[in-house]
């Protein structure tokens, strides 16, 4: 009986030991499946993200849902399918106007995008929690496309930041230095958008001292001048590192130039180096025709002649600015919501300078059209686009432009409303006003005055399309 028992137990463990072998051939099997997709997958995801190419992210989504359908507890298909969704190229929030809905502007399909990344990346958290701090990166991201607003970039964009922050041992481990350094930059542009300037200097800084990067790079130049503007920091400095980037990092890593000479030039005016704004803006029209800094570049060039005497040539590119700057209006036929406001601003400031340079005032007229249309509709202009609030910038020209053609009253009208929107809005012009209320309170005395006429821009109306 004891023998036939043991038997008996001998049996069903051989059959148990079998069993668990074929369950584990099948999960052996399942996975190197999944990685053999996700493998495939990976590459592709990468010249997606570098070329915004959609015919790629598709074969990656299909090479990755093959993955999870072999194996659909594999965390790394999880994750790269996240990153396949959540990009600027599938949604972001430029893509829709202000205060709207994706679905109230017909983007439907980037809304699913935006839920199935999200989707996707928990998915990969739950699976592989002790790597939980690569998905507070990408939830970061992904909010941080998919929001525009002060509160919700406050709210649902930085707490994951910071979160991932608390785990950096982990981003070094799956990423390298550069995961770390790509966190701090989206941390920064983060705070940029919000018109946290200083913050923003501050991540960015913390980013580039680890492992410098073309467009982080390019915007933490940016944010130096961006402080010089009201004193946080000055124009020397900010020169010294836009020379890093035309002279050393983008030569040597084959950064994208013109943004790096934009800026350049933009604190090269401020310091005096009139020639050398030429050269790089010249450059930048040469080189890089399809820039979105040629309007700028225009107008930059036009402002220098103008100091050597040379009008002619200034109101010849200014025109070329009026031209470059009314394709990415509506008379141009560009009905982009992320491109309305800076085609507006820019024309209307081209329009400015020509009213300036000419002595005629009809054109100070067409450049206030271009103003008013940004004070007049929040709905399009009232959030960051490149970094600025074209709302806030609109409703000071205007009480600018106003005063130049002679009508104090509605001069002193927006300068106010600027003032007043500075201290009321809580959606957008937060950062704004911490920084730029004492500039906007000293446009609103000098128009009570009547000096507003004779006053010269301040810096924070004319660099822009950071």
């Amino acid at each position: 009986m004891k023998g036939y028992a043991k038997l008996i137990i001998g049996i069903i463990c051989i059959a148990l030991a079998f069993g668990l072998a074929v369950d584990a051939y099948k999960t052996y099997s399942a996975e190197a499946t999944a990685i053999k997709y996700t493998n495939e997958a990976v590459p592709i995801v990468r010249d997606a993200i570098a070329n915004d190419n959609m015919t790629e992210y598709k074969i990656a989504e299909q090479l990755l849902k093959k993955a999870i359908e072999a194996d659909p507890n594999y965390p790394w298909a999880w994750y790269n399918l996240a990153n396949v969704y959540i990009n600027q190229d599938h949604f972001h929030h430029y893509d829709k106007f202000p205060y709207h809905t994706y679905e109230q502007d017909g983007l439907a399909q980037e809304d699913k995008y935006y839920h199935e990344g999200i989707y996707a990346i928990e998915r990969f958290m739950k699976l592989m929690p002790e790597a939980k701090a690569l998905g507070y990166v990408r939830i970061g991201d992904a909010n941080y496309f998919y929001y525009d607003s002060y509160p919700d970039r406050e709210h649902k964009v930085l707490p994951y930041y910071f979160k991932a922050m608390q785990d950096i041992p982990v981003l070094e481990k799956y990423g390298g230095k550069g995961a770390v350094a790509t966190l701090y930059a989206n941390t920064a542009r983060t705070y940029l958008a919000m018109g946290e300037f200083p913050k923003a200097l501050y991540y960015y800084n913390l980013s580039v001292n680890i492992a410098p990067e073309g467009p982080a790079y390019e915007h933490y130049v940016w944010s130096y001048i961006i402080n010089s503007e009201f004193g946080n920091a000055n124009y020397s400095t900010a020169y010294y590192y836009c020379h890093k980037f035309i002279d050393d990092y983008g030569p040597k890593y084959g950064w994208q130039m013109d943004l790096g000479y934009m800026p350049t030039a933009v604190a090269a005016y401020e310091l005096g180096k009139y020639d050398e704004v030429l050269k790089l803006c010249n450059k930048i029209l040469k080189d890089f025709p399809d820039s979105d800094y040629t309007g700028e570049a225009h107008r930059y060039i036009a402002m220098v002649d103008m100091k050597k005497g040379d009008k002619e040539d200034a109101i010849k590119n200014l025109l070329a600015n009026v031209e470059f700057s009314t394709g990415m209006t509506e008379d141009g036929g560009d009905h982009y919501p992320g491109d309305l406001p800076v085609g507006h601003y820019e024309r209307g400031l081209a329009y400015y300078y020509l009213g300036e340079y000419t002595g005629n005032k009809s054109y100070y007229e067409k450049a206030l059209k271009d103003f008013l249309y940004l004070s007049k509709y929040w709905n399009i202009s009232d959030r960051s686009i490149a970094h600025e609030n074209y709302y806030f910038l609109g409703t000071e020209m205007a009480a600018f432009t106003y005063a130049k053609l002679g009508d104090k009253n509605d001069s002193i009208k927006y300068a106010e409303k600027a003032v007043n929107e500075l201290k009321n809005d809580k959606i957008q012009l937060v950062g704004w006003a911490k920084y730029f209320t004492p500039e906007a309170e000293h446009i609103l005395q000098l128009a009570k005055e009547g000096k507003l006429n004779e006053t010269p821009l301040p810096a924070f109306l004319y660099q822009i399309e950071h």
